[in-house]
């Protein structure tokens, strides 16, 4: 956090004595008694800092207060000081005694508002920043703070529009279309869209950006995406709605269209009639509505945002989209408990002969629009969440578990099957749901629909053979197949999107997986699905997601992230719902972070692990080790081999790792020596096209692959781990199974599929982001990076490991300890080790030097746009 020059400095350097001016009568007094000297090295300090030498301002104003301990202007540069060399407790304290002594010096408030804000200590931050304008109302400072942490601190009170005579239609829908208002036209509107959440790396998705800047920034970058609406999933802070009023009225030929959400979690006990959970729902959608019209003053509760919502963007505001991806056992559960079919017969919307979570849904739409009818006398289109999960399609290669469970004892073929869900035991239907007379805005439907899930979007037949203009596309087959369905009202593909992460959760025919594809692979398929929602017949479809949010989580790699609160600490690239977004959002600085084919200087920067004095020809010379919230990065040079041929010629190149106890693990390499350190994973490369990672058996928490049939009988996920003491060589591959080997309902098997998520692509990050080593041969470097989770780190934020735990309780972890590391050179006839083999010709204890990285409660990243941003801009363009 970059930190402002305090508003006072220009006066200081005037003379002592037109500072005393600007003080109360108390520090005139105290500072009147203190030596000219003091003054002096005041007057240095400030010049030194004005000319960003901290440490030597920090000397000057120490001597001013060893001088003179009275003299309030040394302490308050000793705070600023300690604020820019994050020594935040100090600055805190020491503003704190310069604001007790004397209680009008705007330069000490100001400075202790910015030492609590980054503490976090929001409550002390705003009364500082609050004493500091009062005092000083010209100084930007204070503004600022107050800006980012109570942007309400100095708004009016919220004046109620009146109540329009007429009824105001803000946008409908028209068979198959949306339409807004064009003059006294109706024209099409195609949503070409973008879900926003706006957790930040190191935050919570409720600790929102608080200030109007950063939204106004990606309003700016997503317009400019020839994108022409949002989607929110929850109410954001004020700032946000500021931000799209503003340009909004600054664009009007090109505005923002907002799509409001309103989020909730699933209902206690799964009644979705609990009184008080029924009353929150409500009263939030009460709250979405009253905010877009500018009207709407909502305390800040934890978990939510609140404020002053005084920014009317209901012009533009084009539809709301209510719930959450509504889970089918609870679905299944409330129906069971209302049995039958009846009529639901509301103001604005009706469903005849309808099961209970159908009609439950029109009354939750309808209370919406009776709101904002009564109030704002408007109303627009409106939808519910749905997925393909629970769409109102049969699929019959998709088995309940029931059924799938019926099939498997009668052919004596028992799976555990937990981790599934009912992905077509029940469905919600929006056909059954109508606007009635008296609502021209009209109804439609809403789905996150992704290539990859569920497997009956991979196995149904007519899926498989489905083809659109671009070509073969199971994905297109489900598309057209839900708008046959739903054929007189709009569908929005409301969800959408591969990530561009290093890890895979689940495999999809045409390759279009969840996970596992580098940044211009993402932007390819995105824009190809984007392209087939449209010739699918869909009203539009809002791409997932704006940027990479690090909280979010995903089953195959759900369980490993421990602790769970934790994962906005460091961006795991093997959780494929952390990389889906637009803007990414990347671990380390920019300009430090090393990045494969790049510049040499920032591998070899790393800390010295280990070092061969005199390397020969293909002898490793110096290994250096170091991290970001992501990575680990590995660097071996070979001194001899500088632009004449890479290290694996000769035979292999092997890279040991001991990430736990010393005493545990693989005490024999492969072809290698035996170690008095005991190693859990193994790093081997064979070649650009050969190289992959490998764990001792114990310790790979995905356990075996499936068996000769196909099935995954035995466990592929959640086994306990730990670490044997072992020395016979074996090293497993990290293979995985994402997707399990089920039957169709009637009878057809499929086999269950995976990937070894240890083969390791050679590359540099230019030629893919999905690169895990390269060979630098002008520089004669090495050059590896791992993910953190693919080294079983649960959380490095805290460097905590993944082991084991008690009979039954799930994964355990241990605090990670010193790593050691260990290279081998395989040639013809000789074997280079680093460090060197003893004479006995293995590898001693007292040989390898250990690694502990920083553990961080604040993770270091940067933003950019990803290949995906040109190429969404592209596709959109050529969509009328």
């Amino acid at each position: 956090m970059s930190h402002r020059t305090p508003g006072f400095l220009p006066r200081v350097l005037l003379s002592a004595t037109l500072a005393f001016l600007f003080q109360g009568p108390a520090a005139l007094v105290a500072q009147q008694t203190c030596p000219p000297s003091a003054g002096e090295e005041v007057a240095a300090g400030w010049r030194a800092y004005r000319a960003d030498s901290i440490p030597a301002a920090e000397r000057h104003f120490t001597a001013a207060d060893g001088q003179c301990a009275r003299n309030l202007d040394a302490k308050t540069g000793l705070g600023y000081t300690a604020l820019r060399l994050g020594r935040l407790n100090r600055s805190d304290s020491l503003f704190r005694i310069v604001t007790r002594a004397d209680s009008n010096n705007a330069d000490g408030w100001n400075g202790l508002a910015l030492a609590a804000e980054r503490l976090h200590d929001t409550t002390t931050a705003v009364s500082a920043a609050r004493q500091a304008a009062r005092i000083n109302p010209d100084d930007p400072g204070p503004r600022q703070v107050l800006d980012r942490l109570a942007p309400d601190w100095d708004r009016q009170p919220l004046v109620t529009p009146a109540r329009p005579r007429r009824l105001n239609v803000a946008a409908r829908t028209r068979g198959s279309r949306f339409e807004i208002p064009r003059g006294r036209d109706w024209v099409p509107f195609y949503i070409k869209g973008i879900n926003i959440g706006a957790a930040l790396p190191g935050k919570f998705p409720s600790e929102f950006p608080p200030d109007s800047a950063t939204y106004a920034g990606w309003l700016r970058q997503i317009a400019g995406m020839n994108a022409n609406a949002v989607r929110l999933y929850t109410i954001l802070p004020p700032p946000f709605y500021r931000a799209l009023r503003a340009w909004n009225l600054g664009h009007p030929t090109r505005p923002l269209r907002l799509i409001h959400g309103i989020w909730t979690e699933l209902p206690p006990r799964d009644d979705f009639d609990d009184p008080a959970w029924k009353t929150e729902f409500r009263m939030e959608m009460h709250r979405v509505v009253d905010l877009v019209h500018g009207s709407a003053d909502i305390p800040v509760r934890p978990g939510h945002a609140g404020g002053r919502y005084d920014a009317d963007v209901s012009r533009w505001t084009l539809a709301y989209i209510i719930g959450r991806e509504w889970e089918p056992y609870s679905v299944v559960s409330y129906d069971r408990a209302h049995p039958g079919l009846a009529a639901y017969r509301g103001t604005w919307l009706s469903a005849e002969r309808a099961p209970a979570m159908d009609r439950w849904l029109a009354e939750q739409c309808d209370s919406l629009l009776d709101h904002e009818v009564r109030r704002f006398n408007t109303l627009r289109p409106i939808a519910y969440t749905n997925w393909p999960t629970l769409d109102p399609l049969t699929h019959p290669t998709e088995a309940t578990t029931e059924e799938e469970i019926a099939i498997r004892e009668r052919l004596h073929r028992p799976a555990n099957l937990s981790h599934e869900y009912d992905n077509d035991a029940i469905g919600l239907d929006a056909n059954l749901i109508r606007p009635t007379a008296a609502n021209p805005a009209g109804w439609f439907a809403s789905y996150h629909a992704y290539p990859y899930y569920p497997d009956f979007m991979l196995y149904d037949p007519a899926y498989s053979q489905a083809r659109s203009s671009l070509g073969r596309s199971n994905y297109f087959g489900y598309l057209s197949a839900l708008k046959r369905y739903h054929r007189d009202i709009p569908v929005v593909i409301a969800e959408y999107g591969v990530p561009s992460s290093r890890g895979n959760a689940h495999l999809q025919p045409q390759g279009w997986d969840h996970g596992g594809h580098d940044e211009a692979a993402m932007a390819r398929i995105d824009g190809r699905l984007t392209r087939e929602i449209r010739e699918s017949g869909a009203a539009g479809g809002i791409l997932f997601a704006w940027i990479d949010e690090w909280f979010k989580k995903n089953w195959v790699v759900a369980d490993l992230e421990i602790p769970p609160e934790n994962t906005r600490q460091w961006h795991n690239m093997m959780d494929a719902e952390q990389n889906y977004g637009i803007r990414g959002m990347y671990a380390g600085s920019a300009g430090k972070t090393p990045i494969l084919g790049g510049d040499p200087v920032r591998w070899t920067s790393g800390t010295v692990l280990e070092k061969n004095a005199q390397p020969v020809a293909g002898q490793p010379g110096v290994m250096t080790i170091q991290n970001d919230e992501s990575y680990v990065y590995l660097a071996v040079s070979f001194p001899g081999l500088g632009g004449k041929g890479v290290p694996w010629t000769w035979g292999s190149v092997q890279v040991a790792f001991d990430t736990y106890h010393e005493g545990v693990g693989q005490h024999r390499i492969p072809r290698g020596p035996t170690s008095e350190i005991g190693f859990e994973f193994l790093m081997e490369i064979f070649g650009p096209e050969a190289a992959q990672l490998r764990v001792v058996p114990e310790y790979n928490p995905y356990g075996a692959a499936p068996d000769s049939s196909g099935d995954d009988l035995r466990h592929f996920y959640h086994r306990p781990v730990t670490i044997q003491d072992r020395a016979d060589g074996i090293f497993d591959s990290l293979y995985v199974t994402v997707n399990r080997a089920r039957y169709a309902r009637n009878g057809q098997f499929f086999p269950a599929r995976g990937y070894n998520r240890g083969r390791l692509h050679y590359g540099t990050e230019t030629q893919s982001t999905l690169s895990d080593w390269y060979y630098d041969s002008a520089a004669g470097l090495l050059e590896i990076r791992l993910p953190w989770m693919l080294l079983n780190v649960t959380d490095p934020s805290t460097a905590t490991l993944l082991y084991e735990a008690e009979a039954g309780q799930g994964f355990g972890t241990a605090h990670a300890g010193g790593w050691h590391v260990g290279v081998l050179v395989h040639a013809a006839q000789t074997l280079f080790a680093l460090p060197q083999l003893d004479t006995d010709g293995t590898w001693k204890r007292d040989g390898f030097a250990s690694w502990t990285w920083n553990t961080w409660t604040t993770p270091v990243y940067h933003e950019r746009l990803k290949p995906a941003y040109d190429t969404m801009r592209r596709t959109w363009a050529a969509m009328p």
